[in-house]
């Protein structure tokens, strides 16, 4: 099975800041503006296969995110989680954890659900995800 987040093409596309652990992406499908994603560089599909070491620096690298785009965006919240098994909503099954600022009117009614309804999926072209990936770059 293919692993889209362990592929060079979509870590070269999406990548925004590359720790020693984790990549973190500009997510192909916000809902809102500056939504990431923070993905361990090891495949795993879920939580409980990292070893406590690597679930610190998973959650240290999910702030040290969260508070830049604070800094850069200042939105009015945030929700933070990720999907694990697909009766959970997962749809990649490797572990990501979803950062998505929060801004008043920004239309989104599900606030306990990272990824668009099938009926509402839409991914940024290649086009339009190279500039939010340089300037997401820019605040790191």
């Amino acid at each position: 099975m293919s692993c889209p987040f362990c592929t060079p093409e979509i870590i070269a596309k999406q990548t925004i800041l590359e720790t020693e652990n984790e990549w973190v992406f500009y997510n192909l499908s916000p809902k809102t503006k500056g939504q990431c994603l923070v993905v361990p560089k090891r495949h795993v599909e879920g939580i409980r296969e990292l070893p406590a070491p690597e679930l610190a620096s998973l959650l240290q690298t999910v702030q040290l995110v969260s508070k830049k785009l604070q800094a850069y965006l200042q939105p009015a919240g945030f929700n933070y989680g990720f999907n694990e098994g697909a009766i959970a909503g997962q749809t990649v099954f490797h572990l990501h954890f979803h950062i998505m600022p929060r801004y008043a009117e920004d239309g989104v009614k599900n606030q306990h659900v990272f990824h668009r309804s099938p009926e509402d999926k839409i991914f940024l072209t290649d086009a339009e995800i190279k500039p939010l990936v340089e300037e997401f770059k820019t605040i790191f």
